[in-house]
């Protein structure tokens, strides 16, 4: 047990808020925050274009991640093997971002749950064959058939797949 005297001491530091200087506010300022209504009008457009081409877009990241993944399957572990890995990282968070903000909620669940199994996946290449497969089945199938949400047996069944898939081989 300490002493109070003995106890240790502790600094605080108060970090200076840079981004409220380079808008030229002033940093210890409680002030909230203001965007502008026609900022927000002008960011739904260039969100509404993107989502157009949402479909589209989707496609040839599925592609990408497919032409990652072929050249990764029969990879050995390595150097090769971890870059590729880290492809197929990015393009599945691509893709579980443009999905979930334009309302493919079902393709965004399987590209998240592909890039958290690949972000913390060790290197078993047997495991990584069935689960990475399994994710990217179950997106092209979601793609192919145009199921955007969650809900319904098809849905049902593609999730069932992917977590016994991720069960059996984790």
């Amino acid at each position: 047990m300490t002493k109070n005297n003995d106890a240790k001491k502790i600094k605080v530091f108060n970090l200076v808020n840079r981004i409220k200087r380079k808008l030229g506010r002033d940093p210890k300022s409680k002030v909230p925050g203001f965007i502008a209504p026609e900022a927000i009008a002008e960011a739904d457009k260039l969100i509404e274009i993107l989502c157009a081409d949402c479909p589209k877009t989707i496609a040839a990241q599925l592609a990408e991640l497919d032409k990652f993944w072929v050249k990764m399957r029969d990879t050995p572990e390595g150097p090769e093997r971890t870059a590729l890995t880290e492809n197929i990282f990015t393009v599945a968070h691509e893709i579980k971002d443009i999905a979930g903000m334009c309302g493919f909620s079902l393709i965004a669940y399987f590209a998240e749950s592909l890039r958290d199994y690949i972000d913390k996946a060790e290197p078993n290449v047997k495991a990584q064959k069935v689960i990475v497969q399994a994710h990217i089945d179950a997106m092209n199938t979601t793609h192919k058939q145009g199921l955007k949400a969650d809900g319904g047996p098809l849905s049902d069944e593609l999730k069932s797949l992917v977590k016994i898939a991720i069960k059996k081989y984790s």
